[in-house]
């Protein structure tokens, strides 16, 4: 049995200040080669004991991967440059966002692909995968290849799942599913894409209970 993706509603009890913290953050030009549109925050923001939360929810030991952007949101705007399309996150075994967007002003979400040539609605988890279900020596070359092949043509791709946008929606899916966001749109903070990141990788499962020491 695999669990690939999770859907919470009303996650946070008090969305509206969450969102309101979210705004207050703050949203620099991105630097560097970035594949995703829009502006990441530079500060983080995260409810207490979260990874003992989503340890609980997703039925495994996870912690959050701070080297990446877990816990800062984004903010993406109709127009603002989309420089990939199709992705997949590394180094997490977990993925998530929570959407922040008022509900006026949701649309799209987060969209799941098969790729068409190999008939594969995920990347390769091992090299053993990458030899057999792609013909590549190893996973990093297996991703490498399909994406800076496909990854912008969207005519190599069938769109097989949205988990759609709503607001105070958590979604959690698999990092290795072949994945993009949704569309960006509005004009400013107040009606754009406002999403929280959330990238976990493995935790360490709890510790063995040792019997007393008798004296």
């Amino acid at each position: 049995m695999l669990l690939n993706t999770i859907i919470i509603d009303d996650f946070y009890q008090n969305p509206m200040e969450v969102r309101r913290e979210a705004l207050a953050l703050t949203y620099p030009q991105p630097e560097g080669t970035v594949y995703y549109s829009g502006r990441n925050s530079r500060e983080s923001m995260l409810p207490p004991e979260t990874d003992r939360l989503f340890s609980t929810i997703v039925h495994e030991p996870v912690v959050g991967n701070r080297r990446m952007a877990h816990g800062r949101c984004r903010l993406a705007l109709g127009g603002d440059p989309r420089p990939a399309e199709i992705h997949v996150d590394p180094n997490c075994v977990w993925a998530g966002i929570v959407y922040l967007t008022l509900p006026d002003y949701c649309q799209g979400g987060t969209e799941f692909f098969r790729n068409k040539e190999f008939g594969t609605e995920r990347a390769p988890v091992s090299d053993e995968e990458a030899r057999k279900l792609y013909g590549m020596p190893d996973r990093t070359t297996a991703v490498d290849t399909i994406l800076g092949k496909d990854g912008r043509d969207l005519t190599k791709w069938d769109k097989i799942l949205t988990l759609p946008m709503k607001f105070n929606r958590c979604v959690l899916f698999r990092p290795w599913l072949w994945h993009t966001s949704g569309p960006e749109f509005g004009t400013g903070p107040e009606d754009g894409r406002l999403i929280q990141l959330l990238f976990f990788q493995a935790g360490q499962p709890p510790a063995a209970a040792r019997p007393p020491i008798r004296r």
